[in-house]
């Protein structure tokens, strides 16, 4: 009777839950992901840089979504602030995503002294404050998005490599793995085809997802801030735009800071839930 209880009241995950939650985020998605495409083919609405509308004018058939103190159209300026994260963003994902294949196949395959070597870089990597070292960087680089974001990946690199350790420990003995050893497959085609990309090409991509996330919050965040910390204006950032809409809160202007608000919730929310879905769904097959 309790443990019926324990379970009702605790249930576990079913596989249409785990569905349920990627749809959905991918769905959050799909706002930057319209904005990425539009701004690569030209088809935003206006130049986002340009003085085109009335000061925090509303929404109307020209601007949909109205426009901010300065005139320039939001929504324009929503889009465009996706595509120009998106290749610092995917920069934070390649930084990341070398880092920890390369500490992470040395700390499980290296030997011991390559093991070592790499072992003593991830904890020394692991045990700086994330966020104080990419705001060092932010202040010796200034507003260089690209030097900001190869920072986020680098202290992203210690999760993707215990990834990787975990699934190259996990599967090494595997019968499978033998069996190619005796054909005479090459260790390097073994790790990175039958391990990496067979068996932890899902709990990569969720740590992956994970690292958008939280370059999107620094990013924004640094924006945000100002004082040549992140994006600066007249460059689009949703954290610059809401940091510009702050004073017409109080006025009633309200959509030039809520609109970038939303749309940094909801694509944080995306990636975390396309992520944790792809993690679950690994769990499951293995």
């Amino acid at each position: 009777m309790i443990g019926s209880l324990r379970w009702s009241r605790f249930p576990s995950v079913t596989k249409s839950s785990r569905y349920l939650g990627m749809a959905i985020g991918i769905i959050c998605l799909v706002p930057a992901t319209l904005g990425v495409v539009a701004a690569a083919f030209g088809w935003l609405p206006h130049d986002p840089l340009q003085f085109i509308g009335e000061s925090n004018g509303g929404p109307s058939l020209q601007h949909f979504l109205g426009c901010d103190s300065l005139g320039r159209d939001l929504l324009s300026r929503l889009w465009a602030a996706a595509a120009y994260f998106t290749p610092p963003g995917a920069l934070a994902m390649v930084v990341a995503l070398s880092l920890g294949v390369v500490l992470g196949v040395a700390e499980s395959l290296g030997g011991r002294f390559w093991g070592a070597i790499s072992s003593w870089c991830l904890q020394v990597m692991d045990s700086l404050p994330k966020f104080v070292l990419v705001l060092l960087v932010a202040a010796i680089a200034r507003s260089n998005l690209i030097w900001i974001m190869a920072a986020v990946g680098a202290t992203f690199a210690p999760q993707i490599a215990a990834a990787i350790r975990s699934s190259v420990e996990r599967l090494r003995a595997a019968a499978f793995i033998e069996a190619e050893k005796s054909l005479g497959v090459s260790m390097t085609r073994i790790v990175f085809f039958h391990i990496l990309w067979g068996h932890a090409r899902h709990v990569i991509l969720a740590q992956l997802m994970s690292l958008m996330a939280y370059a999107l919050l620094v990013e924004t965040s640094l924006s945000y801030l100002g004082g040549e910390l992140g994006v600066q204006e007249p460059t689009p950032s949703w954290g610059n735009m809401i940091a510009l809409a702050r004073d017409g809160v109080f006025t009633g202007n309200l959509l030039p800071a809520i609109i970038p608000a939303i749309m940094i919730s909801i694509t944080i929310l995306g990636f975390s839930l396309v992520g944790q879905g792809l993690l679950q769904l690994w769990e499951e097959r293995a």
